[in-house]
């Protein structure tokens, strides 16, 4: 009997030993809801435009919306995007401010965003980011591309089991892997580079 109670006990840490795994992330692509037609994209490649801060839901700072717009300035240089990516740190209330903002800096085109959604999670998982953006045309007023995009990270709901605890007592507990920088900022890089992939001439963007 006492054979079997201790091959009881390793089949247990046995099943304890592994490493928890990290939350998994479901990335949707961009959803595009307008586009320039496939000639006017290669000549708006070749133009300059103004990244404003993007705007935030009620209760978030709005450096928040500065530190994303920076971001997409960066991404957008990256991917040649546009030929000139020009960062002006100004806030809007209206798109036809946003436009006069961007007139005021001498650019063709102005991108403005906005956060509607932005959760940090934990390290069990949880978070979830949402952002749009508007690319409008500043001479006509007309938006020559609106797409969204959202990403969400599955809790990872600890093993709670009479199994696990039992054979919790009898194992070393692993030590759960560093998920590197917090989820959501990963999440904003990636969003950022879907979407300037697509405003970059890309039909489609990889799954991350």
């Amino acid at each position: 009997m006492l054979r079997y109670f201790i091959i009881f006990l390793l089949l247990l840490s046995g099943c304890a030993g592994h490493p928890p795994s990290q939350p998994e992330m479901e990335t949707g692509s961009p959803v595009v809801y307008i586009h320039p037609l496939v000639a006017t994209a290669a000549d708006l490649s070749r133009a300059s435009v103004a990244v404003l801060p993007f705007i935030v839901p009620n209760g978030m700072e709005a450096g928040q919306g500065e530190r994303v717009a920076t971001l997409f300035q960066d991404v957008l240089l990256g991917k040649q995007a546009f030929q000139t990516v020009k960062m002006v740190n100004r806030h809007y209330g209206s798109l036809a401010e946003a436009t006069a903002i961007a007139g005021e800096a001498g650019t063709a085109l102005v991108l403005a965003g906005r956060i509607k959604y932005l959760l940090s999670g934990t390290s069990l998982g949880g978070s979830r980011v949402e952002l749009s953006v508007r690319v409008i045309d500043v001479q006509s007023g007309d938006t020559v591309w609106y797409m969204e995009q959202a990403m969400d990270q599955k809790m990872d709901h600890p093993d709670v089991s009479l199994a696990h605890r039992l054979g919790a007592v009898f194992s070393n507990q692993p030590v759960r892997e560093s998920a590197g920088a917090p989820a959501a900022d990963n999440m904003l890089v990636h969003i950022a580079v879907d979407m300037a992939d697509v405003m970059a001439g890309a039909r489609y963007v990889a799954k991350k």
